[in-house]
């Protein structure tokens, strides 16, 4: 039998004691599929289970921005594909929603059709679009007042965070504003270490969908780290970190070449095109010479620029038997092009203007 540390003891009798003082508002558990917001979850679950209450309202929300790194895509949804009928079976009363941003607003969309360059750190334009905006906009449409949102967020992440962090008197409660009101943030995990997030991962039951091992040997390839473990029962310490396979943000994609490097050899056509993006986005060549308000500087790609990245989207798709642009967002993207062919304002080149005929390649 595991032992549970006085770290993680007190983060659940917080969370039961949090519950049951709310027990008439709608909890919003924010699941990544990363360590961290797992750890938060197995809290969740063994608070409520000490808590002995009902709930009004629980709900599990996962972001997919469609540009998840794949291999933790693809456990993430098996994951939420055996969590609901695990929830059902114990009769818990959480409800699972997977977010996404509207499709004139996703990744793809906005670089071949708007001509968005990749983000970069002056412009990073993904985070909002992709999982603030979808997030603030479903609690939007809940009732902010009575709202609790957990997160998996810690101290000694960032100072930037620790200083937020600082402005409250509770670490555990802090306000976030949303549109008309305000609504709770309650962090289980904020006063826990990387060990002590794996100890809750290892040592806490439910749920029994989430494979411990597999996400663990996960966060072990993409930190590159191959701890000693001196027991079965220890927990790991690997604290690597993923992100979107397409982020051009980073220099170098350092989680995934270390998956690579330990055997997931499937990535690499997709490293190979983040790395082909982000040079293509710093040749001028590639770009429009005044931006869509008509100042100087580089703007979106040309139409020319983003025909070549779909293709090369299409062969990625191919290599990897994946799909990467779907239909809907191939006909967006096909509406977008026509739209700036008739801009007058969108090109300073006549080479560059296209036909006004249906882009060939987008619907396969």
């Amino acid at each position: 039998m595991l032992l549970i540390d006085d770290s993680l003891l007190h983060s659940i009798e917080v969370t039961t004691e949090a519950l049951r003082k709310r027990s008439d508002a709608h909890w919003i558990i924010a699941f990544s599929g990363g360590k961290d917001s797992s750890a938060a979850l197995k809290i969740f679950l063994a608070a409520y289970r000490r808590a002995k209450i009902k709930l009004a309202k629980v709900t599990l929300i996962y972001c997919d921005t469609g540009v998840e790194n794949p291999i933790l895509d693809a456990y993430v949804k098996n994951f939420l594909r055996a969590a609901e009928h695990e929830f059902a079976a114990l009769t818990l009363p959480i409800s699972i929603v997977t977010l996404r941003a509207p499709v004139p607003d996703r990744f793809f969309v906005r670089i071949v059709g708007r001509g968005y360059p990749p983000p970069t750190n002056s412009f990073r334009w993904c985070t909002t679009g992709l999982r603030i905006k979808p997030v603030s906009e479903f609690i939007a449409k809940q009732n902010p007042d009575n709202t609790v949102v957990v997160l998996g967020l810690r101290q000694s992440e960032s100072r930037q965070r620790d200083r937020a962090l600082a402005l409250s008197s509770n670490l555990y409660w802090q306000k976030q504003r949303e549109g008309k009101g305000d609504y709770d943030l309650f962090l289980p995990i904020v006063e826990l270490s990387v060990p002590e997030v794996w100890d809750a991962i290892f040592s806490l039951s439910l749920p029994k969908a989430l494979n411990k091992s597999a996400l663990e040997t996960l966060y072990r390839g993409a930190s590159g780290e191959c701890p000693v473990i001196k027991a079965p029962t220890a927990p790991p310490c690997a604290s690597g970190r993923f992100g979107c396979w397409t982020c051009t943000v980073v220099r170098k994609d350092k989680s995934a070449r270390e998956l690579i490097k330990s055997g997931h050899f499937h990535l690499e056509p997709f490293v190979k095109f983040r790395d082909w993006l982000a040079e293509f986005r710093n040749d001028p060549a590639n770009r429009w010479h005044t931006r869509r308000n008509g100042s100087g500087g580089l703007g979106p790609f040309t139409i020319n620029a983003r025909k070549e990245i779909l293709r090369r989207v299409d062969a990625l798709e191919d290599s990897t038997r994946t799909t990467i642009i779907d239909a809907e967002e191939r006909g967006v993207i096909a509406s977008l092009w026509t739209m700036d062919n008739f801009s007058r304002l969108a090109f300073k080149r006549p080479s560059d203007l296209g036909s006004s005929k249906a882009p060939i390649g987008l619907v396969r």
